[in-house]
């Protein structure tokens, strides 16, 4: 599948169809869609539509804290509580974000009942992200500080949405940014204000929660003169020393922790990238931009690899090869040797490495493969058995999705002239022609500017996420998801 940039023309046609023309509004009747910006996709309609999707189900949510910019910006993720009787609902709002061409790619389950969910679309321009975390209970360091029922009890309403109470959001907020241990600018100074608004009495009643008698006040105090950095230092400790002093409410905790880290090893919400292709087609460029578009779709955690793990004989990364063929092939069975030494280099790091780092959801790109070997050998020195090297190819453990990057001979040679023309031409055809078992593999031209090279990439990954959220989470989705799906990123 290759990837269109589409211009605003297009998206406005491409909306007019179906349900994507119905009237948009905010249930306040504030920052209501109308015209031509009804047609596009952007963060702002995003969470437009979100919020009324919300208001139309009748979902009993709210807004836990940094709404000051919304919907025009969102400083990191959408914090979101939910009534658990409400939860069933939200498959219906995300069935009215898909038709609008809003697709979830990502659901991280971080808590018992907590699952942070990023959503991913096309714009003219890229591909875009955001990330929402629904929780239906407040729950740090073992311990339960709210339900989703006490916090949306005295929401209020705030132009197209609803938002926490002061007394939640200042407990969320101070409960939330102890356990990261620090808190931007604007996070301090809203913990400033809430203290103001609340009182320091009120403040220290809320505080006093969720951490020991010895660093409630101190919390307070510090939210009140604008030092809470210092204090966040040791916030974590601080609640994992309440949470302990009370072991048998710490002990289901742990129990539910357990079960959910299992869950999450056996459904890795990591993804394993192969990028592909001749030297001078834009593998570098590419990978950093896959980084760029889709990092918070694996909360920024992200691996970049070179050819192999690097587990076993580990070399250091030199940097691109200014002349790949200069050296001669090893002879056949030292060649078969090297060559197992590194396919057990896959086995190994795939059981110490890769698999954990998908189980913690990071996305792990790979500049080239194992399978490399069979289109450019002379690079590997191997002088081999071509039998043994594709022998070896189909036992290896395979990526998720393998990104083959193309561009014609000429193009190719304006950008590298390491490699002659005839030898461009023949990997080329050779890397068209490599078989995978169980990945998927997607061809993306890049004949043209970078920006649609990175565009075209990051939307073959977020549709390859989008089915596995399919057909992991929202198996009843998956036939109208499907369309949906490839119109949106075809």
């Amino acid at each position: 599948m290759f990837y269109d940039p589409v211009s605003e023309t297009q998206e406005a046609a491409r909306d007019a169809r179906g349900p994507r023309s119905a009237k948009r509004y905010d249930a306040a009747g504030e920052g209501a869609l109308t015209g031509p910006e009804r047609m596009s996709r952007s963060l702002r309609n995003f969470l437009l539509r979100l919020f009324e999707l919300l208001d139309e189900h009748r979902v009993g949510y709210c807004v836990l804290h940094s709404w000051e910019k919304l919907p025009d910006e969102l400083p990191n993720d959408l914090d979101l509580a939910v009534l658990k009787v409400d939860r069933s609902k939200l498959l219906l709002v995300f069935n009215g974000l898909r038709a609008d061409g809003y697709f979830p790619i990502q659901t991280l389950n971080h808590s018992a009942n907590g699952n942070f969910f990023v959503f991913c679309w096309t714009q003219p321009g890229g591909v875009k992200t955001a990330a929402v975390d629904i929780v239906s209970e407040h729950r740090r360091g073992g311990m339960r500080l709210a339900r989703a029922e006490e916090m949306v009890a005295n929401r209020e309403r705030c132009g197209a949405f609803w938002v926490a109470s002061a007394q939640i959001e200042f407990a969320y907020l101070l409960a939330k940014k102890s356990f990261k241990r620090k808190a931007s600018e604007s996070q301090s100074r809203r913990l400033t204000f809430l203290v103001q608004k609340l009182g320091i009495s009120q403040a220290e009643e809320l505080a006093s929660g969720f951490l020991p008698a010895d660093s409630y006040k101190q919390a307070v105090a510090s939210c009140s003169d604008g030092s809470i950095q210092e204090f966040l230092r040791d916030g974590r400790n601080a609640l994992w020393r309440r949470s302990l002093s009370r072991p048998w409410k710490a002990a289901p905790y742990f129990a539910r922790e357990g079960a959910r880290l299992v869950r999450r090893w056996f459904r890795p919400t990591g993804v394993t990238v192969a990028i592909l292709g001749p030297d001078g087609v834009g593998k570098s460029s590419v990978i950093t931009g896959l980084v760029k578009n889709l990092d918070v779709a694996f909360w920024r955690r992200h691996r970049v690899f070179h050819w192999r793990p690097n587990i076993i004989a580990p070399k250091p990364d030199l940097g691109p090869d200014p002349n790949p063929h200069g050296k001669s092939p090893r002879g056949s069975i030292t060649s078969m040797v090297y060559l197992a030494g590194f396919f057990l280099d896959y086995l190994v790091g795939y059981a110490l490495v890769l698999r954990p780092l998908r189980a913690k959801s990071n996305l792990l790109l790979f500049d080239r493969y194992f399978h490399d070997v069979l289109v450019d050998p002379q690079r590997y020195r191997y002088g081999g058995s071509k039998w043994f090297a594709e022998r070896l190819a189909r036992m290896v453990p395979e990526p998720d999705l393998v990104i083959l990057l193309d561009a014609e001979t000429a193009t190719i040679l304006g950008r590298k002239t390491e490699l002659p023309g005839h030898e461009i031409e023949r990997q080329r055809k050779a890397y068209q022609e490599l078989r995978f078992g169980h990945a998927v593999k997607v061809t993306i031209k890049t004949d043209d500017n970078v920006n649609d090279s990175v565009c075209g990439a990051a939307a073959a990954v977020a549709e390859y996420m989008t089915k596995r959220f399919d057909e992991r989470f929202q198996g009843s989705w998956s036939s109208a998801g499907a369309r949906d799906r490839a119109e949106a990123f075809s």
